[in-house]
């Protein structure tokens, strides 16, 4: 409850100064966009040189804080997107097939992708974070053979970009266009493609958002399908759970403060870990119930979790393996393609609409022929987790302690009327009740004027007494001087009684020149008669004041509001 208030606090905040209009508000007439989440199976060669760096000693040494964690972050990257990314010098043996597709659950699925795409008409856009990995894609796309494509990462001259984008845009027969997330995420519009793979996450949610955005913009007339490509039970899952961390904090106070999150992140340990999901839904998938794409009868949980560490093994979560459950045959009333059997993929997060979905057409039908032997393993649908859409997000409030909250809000309100008719039948009648500013019935002991900072009074009283005009009087003390100055205004017999009738000129003759020099050597007048002037409480003193600084000072100029500037004279 206390971040709930926290965060409707910010919201009202900063709802003045900011104007946030979404494209869903805007623009109505945008084509309707269907995403979705393929979390993808490691392949063979994928989880050996995963599991081997997670036991080898450089991930030792990033446990124990002697080497930064985002070496090992961006092995394991390079691991989850292919795993000849490690070696780059693999490229240059003549017998070495550098980039197979087949070491690669990812790449696995782009085929399947692209050669349902371009038989259907669809141009698609693939982002890729790494430059090497677009290269590795290049490659990979020319052995297929057919498939016309366009190249745009950081080495492309800027003066060039543009007439890729119109090349791209106006041409039919191209089918592809590769790009990394950096230079063709931002500023370009790709309304020619209706289809986009995000081959892999950033940690910052916007970034992919930004390359989901190329496509889906004012002047797209065609419905746009995207896909995220993660690999399950890695660190890009861990990634994608960043994403959306960040992104509920986002809307938590941008848009709904009761939006509540479903997990923690947890520490660095967590993060170099490996689940086995072949036959399980995906940590995704079971954080955020409610949101799966269903395709078949999925059982729950890992097959087994691989943590980072030389002396450690795998921790088995099932005692044994069930056999896989064969797709269901195709029905008049499928409305989702089963893309859980795709090679290569082992989970699916949805972004779409909440509208009813229409009968499947020749793609979806054609998909689920072509991811019969794939590597998909489920999909989520990414909107309800992001938006905070799924039920089990939903704060609902205990009756029990909101009942004890009000029952302790009142017992403590019903404490202070009591003290307060206590302290009402001593007060005098006539007395003027305290009111945060005047009064002195049941008026505080301690306060201060302002947001709580010290008074006026006090502030002079301390400068008085660094003059050392401010001695203890005869009688008093300096405890009983302070409290007098924090209750107010002093009375005209404290006036009196005090120091400052005994100032002589020769006292002020010291106590300007040092005033002035703390100013830069240049004072106005209303500044040094505000200064002195608690000091100055009778006219004879008065008259001291102004002889003194006639000997110490003199006016050279006037400000620019007509206020006379005083300077000190030569030799003080």
């Amino acid at each position: 409850m206390t971040a709930q208030k926290c965060a409707e606090t910010l919201k009202d905040t900063i709802s003045p100064y900011l104007l946030q209009r979404l494209k869903v508000d805007v623009a109505a007439d945008l084509p309707k966009k269907s995403e979705q989440v393929l979390f993808c199976k490691l392949t063979t060669p994928q989880r050996e040189a995963y599991e081997r760096f997670l036991r080898s000693e450089e991930m030792g040494a990033i446990l124990a804080r002697t080497r930064q964690s985002l070496y090992g972050i961006d092995i394991l990257r390079k691991i989850c997107n292919h795993p000849d990314l490690l070696d780059p010098h693999l490229k240059n043996r003549p017998d070495y097939r550098w980039g197979d597709e087949k070491k690669s659950g990812k790449l696995q699925v782009v085929k399947e992708l692209l050669r349902m795409w371009k038989r259907l008409g669809h141009k698609t856009l693939l982002f890729s974070q790494g430059v090497q990995m677009l290269d590795i894609i290049e490659e990979f796309v020319q052995r297929q053979g057919g498939i016309k494509y366009l190249r745009m990462d950081g080495k492309t001259a800027i003066k060039e970009r543009q007439t890729l984008v119109d090349q791209f845009n106006n041409t039919p027969d191209i089918d592809l266009f590769l790009l990394t997330t950096k230079v063709g995420g931002l500023g370009t519009n790709l309304t020619g493609a209706n289809r986009v793979i995000i081959f892999d996450p950033d940690w910052n949610p916007s970034t992919d958002v930004q390359a989901r955005e190329r496509a889906w913009r004012l002047g797209q007339k065609k419905e746009v399908t995207i896909y995220r490509l993660m690999t399950a039970g890695t660190i890009e899952e861990k990634i994608y759970h960043r994403q959306i961390f960040k992104q509920f904090l986002s809307n938590k106070v941008l848009k709904d403060p009761k939006q509540r999150t479903s997990f923690h992140l947890t520490d660095l340990h967590d993060l170099f870990t490996l689940s086995s999901y072949e036959e399980g839904k995906t940590e995704t998938s079971e954080l955020f119930k409610g949101s799966e794409v269903k395709f078949n009868n999925e059982e729950s949980g890992p097959t087994e979790l691989i943590v980072p560490g030389t002396d450690q093994g795998p921790i088995r979560r099932g005692q044994h393996r069930t056999s896989p459950v064969k797709p269901k045959p195709d029905t008049a009333d499928e409305a989702e393609p089963d893309l859980s059997t795709i090679q290569g993929i082992a989970g699916l997060e949805t972004f779409t609409d909440t509208a009813p979905q229409p009968p499947p057409n020749e793609e979806a039908r054609l998909m689920e022929g072509i991811f019969a032997n794939s590597t998909i393993h489920s999909a989520l649908e990414h909107d309800e987790i992001m938006n905070g859409k799924n039920e089990s997000n939903k704060p609902k409030a205990d009756r029990r302690i909101l009942q004890a909250e009000a029952n302790r809000v009142a017992a403590q309100a019903a404490a202070h009327l009591r003290r307060a008719g206590e302290t009402a039948r001593s007060v005098p009648i006539g007395t003027v009740t305290w009111t945060g500013e005047v009064g002195e019935a049941g008026r505080p002991t301690n306060v201060r004027r302002g947001r709580g900072g010290p008074s006026s009074s006090s502030v002079l009283a301390g400068i008085a007494g660094r003059q050392g005009l401010n001695p203890s009087s005869p009688g008093g003390s300096p405890s009983s001087s302070r409290a007098g100055s924090r209750a107010g205004t002093p009375s005209a017999s404290t006036t009196n009684a005090g120091p400052s009738r005994h100032l002589k000129s020769s006292d002020f003759e010291r106590m300007i020149p040092e005033y002035i020099r703390r100013h830069g050597g240049q004072v106005p007048s209303k500044l040094l008669v505000d200064h002195f002037n608690h000091i100055c409480t009778s006219p004879k003193v008065a008259g001291e004041f102004k002889v003194a600084l006639d000997r110490v000072a003199k006016m050279e100029k006037r400000g620019s509001s007509g206020r006379a500037i005083w300077k000190l004279k030569e030799g003080r």
